[in-house]
C-alpha cells in the first residue's frame, strides 16, 4: 500500500468516526492519536504485512496493552491489561492499525450497550458484538473483531448488513479474551465482503491467507435447512430466505432440502444449559458481593446457571458431542448449508434480538476454507443491500 493510501485509510477512518459516532455510538474508546502514530510508524518501516495500514476495531472484551478493556461492565471499569490478546497481537504483526475498542453488550451477553443500528437508529444492531458490526456497516472501519457464544457475530452481521464469520472452534486463539463459556465462546470477525473477512481471520490467526481463501473454486453444492424453529421466523424473513435459495438454485443448480440430523432441534436447550452453567461458575465468583455492578438480566441468567446440576451439564456436553459428530457427517457432502440468520428485522434498542437463528451459511467443523468459498459464490449471486443512509 502506498504512503498516501496508508494516510488516507486512517484519516478517512477518523473522519468517518466523527461523522457517525454521535448517532450510532459504536466505540467504547477511539484512539485517533495512537492510530496516527501507528500510521507514521508504518510509513517509516514500510509494508509490514497483509493488513498494513488497515484500520481495525476490536470488541471491548479482547485485551489491548495499555488501553482499557472493560467488557461493557462496571465490574471491569478502568481495567488496563499489560498485554494484547493473541488475536490483537497477530493483527498488529500483520500491520493492522487498531483504532479503538468497540461496544459490547454487558459481559458479551444479552443486556444491550448504547450502540444503534446504522440503517435505523431506533433499532438495535444486535448483540453482543454490536459495536463491531455497526462500525463496519457505517464505514468507520473496514474490519472488526467480534466474538460469538450464542449468536453474537451472525445476528449483528445480519441486522447491520455486513459479513460476519465465526470460524471453527480453536482456529483462532481465545488467549486474552473475556471467558463467558469455555465450551462455546468463539472468536469471529466482520467485514464488507467475504474475501475481506477471510483475510481478517487469516491475520487474526497469524497465518497466510491461502489457508482460508481460494479463488475460483467452482459452483458450490448447497443444502437449505428448516428446523422446528422455522415457525418462529417472521413471514418477510421466510419469504426472503426462500427467494434467495431460489436465486442461488437458478444460478448454480438444484439445492437439496434434507431433513436435519436427529436431535438437532434440541441444540438450543443444550447450548443454554452449557452456557449458563459455565458462566455461573466462571463469572459468578467475580460478581459475588458486587451484584449492583451488573444488570438484572445478567443476575437472573447467572442464578439460573448456578442452579443447573453437574449431572445435567455433563449430559448436555455428551449430547453436544454426539450432535457435532452427527452434524459433521450430515454436512460433509455439502460445501455449505443455508439457514436463517435471525427471526426477522432488527427490533428496538431495548434488546439485542432473538438468538434462536444465528447461522446463515454453515459447514462441517474444519471446513472454513470451503465454507468461505461457498459464501463468496453466494455473495456474487445475491444482490448487495448497499450502504446505510448515514
Amino acid at each position: 500500500m502506498s504512503e498516501q493510501g496508508l494516510r488516507s485509510a486512517v484519516a478517512d477512518c477518523i473522519a468517518r468516526y466523527g461523522e457517525t459516532e454521535p448517532r450510532i455510538h459504536a466505540f467504547a474508546r477511539f484512539e485517533a492519536e495512537a492510530a496516527l502514530l501507528m500510521e507514521t510508524g508504518l510509513r517509516v518501516a514500510g509494508d509490514l504485512g497483509a493488513l498494513s495500514g488497515v484500520p481495525v476495531g476490536v470488541k471491548d472484551i479482547f485485551d489491548t496493552a495499555g488501553v482499557p478493556t472493560e467488557c461493557g461492565s462496571a465490574l471491569f471499569r478502568d481495567r488496563v491489561p499489560d498485554t494484547d490478546a493473541a488475536v490483537v497481537r497477530n493483527l498488529r504483526a500483520a500491520g493492522a492499525v487498531i483504532v479503538g475498542k468497540t461496544i459490547t453488550a454487558e459481559l458479551a451477553f444479552l443486556h444491550p450497550g448504547p450502540t444503534r443500528n446504522p440503517w435505523d437508529t431506533t433499532r438495535t444492531p444486535g448483540g453482543s458484538s454490536m459495536g463491531s458490526a455497526a462500525a463496519v456497516a457505517a464505514g468507520v472501519v473496514p474490519l472488526a473483531v467480534g466474538s460469538q457464544t450464542n449468536g453474537s457475530v451472525i445476528r449483528p452481521a445480519a441486522f447491520c448488513g455486513v459479513v460476519g464469520f465465526k470460524p471453527t472452534f480453536g482456529r483462532l486463539s481465545r488467549d486474552g479474551m473475556l471467558r463467558f463459556s469455555r465450551t462455546l465462546d468463539h472468536v469471529g470477525g466482520f467485514a464488507r465482503s467475504v474475501e475481506d473477512v477471510a483475510r481478517l481471520v487469516a491475520a487474526m490467526a497469524g497465518e497466510d491467507a491461502s489457508r482460508w481463501w481460494a479463488d475460483d473454486t467452482g459452483t458450490p453444492r448447497y443444502a437449505a435447512l428448516r428446523t422446528s424453529e422455522w415457525a418462529h421466523a417472521e413471514e418477510p424473513a421466510r419469504h426472503r430466505f426462500q427467494s434467495d435459495v431460489d436465486r442461488l438454485a437458478a444460478a448454480g443448480g438444484p439445492i437439496d432440502w434434507p431433513n436435519p440430523p436427529d436431535g438437532l432441534d434440541d441444540a438450543p436447550a443444550l447450548v443454554r444449559t452449557i452456557m449458563l452453567f459455565e458462566a455461573a461458575r466462571g463469572l459468578g465468583p467475580r460478581i459475588a458481593g458486587r451484584e449492583k455492578h451488573v444488570s438484572d438480566t445478567a443476575r437472573r441468567a447467572l442464578a439460573e446457571g448456578a442452579a443447573i446440576a453437574d449431572e445435567a451439564y455433563a449430559a448436555a456436553l455428551r449430547e453436544r458431542e454426539r450432535l457435532i459428530g452427527a452434524f459433521s457427517a450430515w454436512a460433509a457432502r455439502y460445501d455449505a448449508v443455508l439457514t436463517l440468520p435471525a427471526i426477522g428485522e432488527a427490533p428496538g434498542p431495548e434488546t439485542t434480538g432473538d438468538p434462536r437463528f444465528c447461522s446463515q451459511l454453515v459447514a462441517a467443523p474444519g471446513d472454513d476454507r470451503r465454507l468461505l468459498a461457498a459464501a463468496a459464490w453466494a455473495e456474487a449471486h445475491v444482490p448487495s443491500i448497499g450502504s446505510p443512509p448515514l
